[in-house]
């Protein structure tokens, strides 16, 4: 495996080097009792901090997504450097998303990017043909956002409105993840996230009712949309703690666990953007001098759990899993 890329190593502000790719397609209706169009999402990945952002786009063409991307620069700032797939990615899936593969396979669609972003001083990098490994990161990205999101919606039809405030939340969820902590300092209980790069701070989701048991029929469409985003975020929470917490064979010696480092605690029903955090004060080995219990400190007290309740967060000695 080669070393990673100047791009994703390099300090520099948030999305001044992006990834970009495309997933869908998804559904909305254009007006009351209307016949429901396909969209896509434009999903931007920042090469350094991983934060995400998402535009939705009505059809596939040049035009359309460059007005996505001036919707995205006019809210993040100007790139200095966009990384995409090649086109000829996607010639397994030419069935399924044929007007996708003819859009980036075209060297008009491509010549196009490279002369709209050479006058704003934006250098267009396309990856290698059939190299789609070369864009793990938004690959990534993409896998996180589209698999629950797609389940989540199903046969649903709603909105234009209604599906951009969702694909805005789903984008708060995807930032609101914890990266590594922030500090040392047994007091400090807040992980370094998305978030703190794009705002200065974690990521918040005003409170609503629990919706995910509710029928549909008995929702209105703010609240079945609420609905999406709760079941979305559960999904996803689900996904991404279990690639934090480390899976090792028997055979292999256990993950160590130390006083003072900075966890996740696995809960069920959390709203949204809502993560738990807590620093083990106490450890608690078995007879084998393996732990499987620990006592930790949380911003409400104390609290006993056992170890596969808790996901550790990566630290500077050990790189963070990269999912998105």
């Amino acid at each position: 495996m080669g070393e990673l890329p100047a791009a994703r190593v390099t300090v520099a502000r948030p999305f001044s080097r992006t990834g970009v790719d495309y997933f869908g397609p998804v559904y909305f209706r254009p007006g009351p009792r209307r016949t429901a169009v396909k969209a896509y999402v434009a999903l931007f990945v920042c090469m350094c901090t991983k934060a995400v952002h998402l535009e939705l786009v009505t059809d596939l063409s040049t035009d359309r997504f460059l007005q996505a991307f001036r919707r995205f620069i006019a809210r993040r700032g100007r790139c200095t450097d966009v990384y995409s797939d090649n086109g000829t990615n996607f010639v397994g899936a030419r069935n399924k998303l044929k007007q996708l593969f003819e859009l980036l396979n075209s060297k008009d669609h491509q010549k196009k990017m490279v002369d709209e972003c050479a006058k704003e001083g934006i250098n267009w990098h396309f990856n290698p043909p059939s190299a789609p490994h070369f864009g793990g990161l938004w690959e990534a990205a993409v896998r996180s956002a589209k698999i629950h999101l797609l389940k989540v919606l199903g046969e649903t039809v709603v909105s234009f409105e209604d599906l951009s405030t969702l694909l805005t939340q789903v984008e708060s969820c995807l930032n609101s993840r914890p990266l590594t902590p922030m500090s040392d300092d047994p007091t400090d209980l807040e992980p370094l996230t998305p978030g703190h790069f794009l705002v200065g701070g974690p990521l918040h989701q005003l409170p609503d009712p629990d919706y995910t048991d509710v029928p549909m029929n008995r929702l209105h469409s703010w609240q079945l949309i609420q609905q999406k985003l709760q079941l979305f975020w559960k999904r996803w929470k689900s996904e991404y703690l279990s690639q934090l917490q480390g899976r090792v064979k028997r055979w292999k010696p256990a993950i160590p666990i130390s006083v003072g480092k900075l966890v996740v605690i696995k809960e069920e029903n959390t709203p949204p953007l809502r993560w738990r955090m807590g620093r083990i004060q106490d450890t608690h080995p078995g007879a084998d001098d393996v732990v499987r219990v620990v006592t930790l400190k949380t911003a409400t007290g104390l609290l006993k759990r056992p170890v596969e309740k808790i996901c550790m967060l990566p630290t500077s000695r050990q790189p963070p899993v990269d999912i998105s």
